[in-house]
């Protein structure tokens, strides 16, 4: 199912493997395929030109073409298999669309509005994609279309072995270490369902640990994210490329996290699926033991990101996929832009708002 997933993105999109992971360790079901679309961050255009945002979206167009791509994809699964498609938080970025959030207006609509090609590829019913919350647009579930946006989802069923978080939670850790075991309880058991006051306190956290940044420069990363050396997919997929370890970017928190919840709830956690720091990786910690825990870092579509050897940065567009015994991580650029004229997409990114 990886081999069909690459085909179909490689009929809409200029494909490059940032990294990859085949480990016998791994061992999810054969027959189904999970991808995963992370950090988008929609903004209105009227808004995005009153705020002065120096990013918005990269290539909506692209990713457009990419959900209806994993539409058909879908449609074409043999009997028994099955491919699922999630978008990993911060859809839209409600933050950025309006300085102050009324409960009775939904922000989001105004953003839908100008991105409606997107939005309908992306909520197709056939396409089925499942929805996290992540920090910018976690306001939504005031609203009722949105109760059914998870902040965490399991899998496989009957028996979990990875779990699937925007990622903004391994901030709260790193920086307010106290106070937030409760809120671990409601990301993490398999029981708890978060409850509005659980729910208001996340919205209070989410908000103390970003206060201060006007999102007009930057949002996660100030500099363009280092993605090491990019591998062409026509010369294969090899068993472990650009393979990151124990130093990575919350990896410790996530395994902290993890293992707490498989000694308290008896589950089995091995592999952890973020978005949120824009920073495309896969991160490993090997035990003596020979235990393998996953992180799984999707990247964005914001942002830039900068390989080896590249003459300057490219915007990011990643999409991730988790299978059988194989993690991979591609980075993405519109079939009309080769040669020369990617090095020019930053500039046009950041003029259009594309």
């Amino acid at each position: 199912m990886h081999q069909r997933l690459l085909r179909a993105l490689q009929s809409v999109a200029n494909v490059r493997l940032v990294a990859a992971l085949r480990d016998d360790r791994l061992a999810f079901p054969k027959t189904e395929l999970r991808v995963f679309i992370p950090d988008v961050h929609l903004i209105s255009e009227q808004r995005r030109i009153q705020g002065g945002f120096r990013y918005s979206t990269n290539h909506t167009d692209l990713l457009t073409r990419v959900a209806v791509a994993l539409k058909n994809l879908a449609g074409q699964a043999a009997a028994g298999e099955t491919l699922i498609t999630y978008q990993v938080g911060d859809l839209f970025d409600l933050w950025r669309e309006s300085s102050g959030l009324d409960n009775q207006v939904d922000i989001a609509a105004r953003i839908k509005l100008d991105h409606d090609r997107l939005i309908r590829a992306l909520f197709d019913a056939d396409l089925n994609t499942q929805f996290l919350l992540g920090n910018h647009d976690f306001d939504l579930y005031r609203w009722p279309n949105y109760s059914g946006w998870a902040r965490r989802y399991y899998f496989p069923r009957g028996a979990p072995q990875a779990v699937l978080l925007h990622g903004d939670i391994f901030d709260w850790i790193e920086r307010f270490p106290d106070g937030i075991q409760d809120l671990i309880v409601f990301l993490f058991s398999p029981h708890a369902k978060a409850n509005q006051y659980a729910l208001g306190r996340m919205h209070d956290k989410i908000r103390l640990t970003h206060a201060g940044n006007p999102y007009t420069a930057f949002l996660q990363n100030a500099k363009a994210a280092s993605l090491g050396a990019l591998r062409s997919v026509d010369d294969g997929i090899p068993s472990r490329w650009n393979v990151q370890q124990d130093t990575s970017l919350f990896l410790n928190a996530a395994y902290e996290c993890c293992h707490k919840a498989n000694t308290e709830y008896q589950m089995n956690l091995k592999v952890a699926v973020i978005g949120h720091t824009h920073h495309a990786r896969i991160a490993v910690k090997e035990s003596p033991d020979g235990e393998l825990f996953t992180l799984i870092d999707c990247g964005a579509w914001i942002e830039e990101c900068i390989a080896d050897g590249d003459g300057g940065p490219s915007p990011n567009a990643q999409i991730a996929a988790l299978g059988a015994n194989e993690a991979r991580i591609y980075q993405l650029s519109p079939l009309r832009l080769v040669g020369q004229a990617d090095s020019l997409r930053p500039i046009v990114n950041r003029l259009s708002g594309f």
